[in-house]
C-alpha cells in the first residue's frame, strides 16, 4: 500500500506572498540578517516586495539604528516596489529622507512618524503625493506647524485619523496650536478622529472643530483648557460624550461599518 501523500506543504514550497505575509511577523533585524541565510526561496522572497507592505520601526529599534536609519529606510522602501501600505518611524532626522518617502508611497494609506524633524516647506512641497494616506500620525514635530497642517488637509483628502499630540500645554503654544486647529477644521471635513492632546485652546477652538469635522467620532484633547469647557452643554448637544479623568474624549454615534478600522488602526 503506498504511502498517503502528505497534505502539508514543506516551507519552501509556499507561496512567496505566503512566505512574505508570515516573515512581518518577525523583528526586522531577523528579517535582514537571519532569514536571508536560510535557504534561497527565503532569502529572494525578503529580497523582494512582498515582506514591506508594512514596515514598523519602534522606537527602541530607532535609536539603535539611528546613524544609519536614512540608508535603512531607502533600503527597505525601495524594496517594497511602490506596494507600502503602512509606515511607522519616530525620529526622522532631516527633510530629504521624508520627501524620498514621499516619492516611492504610491499606496501608502497608513504614515506615523512622531518625533520626526521635518519643516513646514517640506509637507507644502510633497502633500500632494501623500493623496489616499487615510491616517497621519505627526505628533511631537516641533517643527512644522499650521502650514504644513493646511496643505496636509487641501492635498490628502481620505485623511480620517490624524494624531497632532504635542507637550506643550502652556500659553505660549496657544497661538500656534489654535492657528493649527483651524486648519484641521477648514480644510479636514472627513475627519473621524482627531487626537490634539497637550495643546492650549479655547473652547471656541473647540467648538469650532466639532462643527466643522460633523464625522468626528473620537476627539483627544486636554481636559485643562485655557477656558473650561461647559461640560453639561457638550452632553446635552453631544450626548454620546465621555470624559475621562486626563484627556477630553468625545465619542459620537456612527452608522458607518468601517469605524472600527480606522480607531483600531
Amino acid at each position: 500500500m503506498e504511502e498517503e501523500q502528505s497534505e502539508f506543504r514543506h516551507w519552501d514550497e509556499l507561496l512567496p506572498d505566503v512566505l512574505g505575509l508570515i516573515f512581518t511577523n518577525l523583528p526586522i533585524q531577523e528579517l535582514l540578517t537571519v532569514i536571508p541565510c536560510v535557504c534561497k526561496s527565503w532569502s529572494k522572497v525578503v529580497t523582494g516586495s512582498h515582506c514591506w507592505q508594512y514596515i514598523d520601526l519602534d522606537e527602541r529599534s530607532c535609536r539603535r539604528l539611528s546613524h544609519q536609519l536614512d540608508r535603512m529606510l531607502r533600503m527597505l522602501i525601495t524594496r517594497s516596489n511602490g506596494s507600502l501600505r503602512s509606515l511607522h518611524v519616530s525620529g526622522l532626522q532631516n527633510d530629504s529622507i521624508f520627501s524620498f518617502i514621499t516619492e516611492n508611497v504610491g499606496s501608502l494609506q497608513v504614515l506615523r512618524l512622531p518625533r520626526s524633524l521635518i519643516s513646514d516647506s517640506i509637507v507644502k512641497q510633497t502633500a500632494r503625493r501623500l493623496s489616499i494616506v487615510t491616517f497621519l500620525d505627526l505628533s511631537y514635530c516641533h517643527k512644522i506647524g499650521a502650514q504644513a497642517i493646511e496643505a496636509i488637509g487641501k492635498h490628502c483628502k481620505h485623511l480620517v485619523v490624524l494624531c497632532r499630540n504635542m507637550y506643550s500645554p502652556d500659553s505660549a503654544d496657544k497661538v500656534e496650536a489654535e492657528d493649527e486647529a483651524n486648519a484641521i477644521a477648514s480644510t479636514m471635513p472627513r475627519l473621524k478622529q482627531l487626537e490634539f492632546a497637550y495643546r492650549c485652546i479655547s473652547t471656541e477652538c473647540v467648538l469650532n472643530l466639532l462643527s466643522c469635522c460633523p464625522q468626528l467620532v473620537h476627539l483627544k484633547i486636554d481636559e485643562f483648557l485655557s477656558e473650561k469647557l461647559d461640560h453639561k452643554f457638550l452632553k446635552e448637544k453631544y450626548p454620546k460624550l465621555e470624559i475621562l479623568l486626563l484627556y477630553l474624549v468625545i465619542l459620537f454615534e456612527s452608522d458607518e461599518s468601517d469605524d472600527d478600522e480606522y480607531l483600531d488602526m
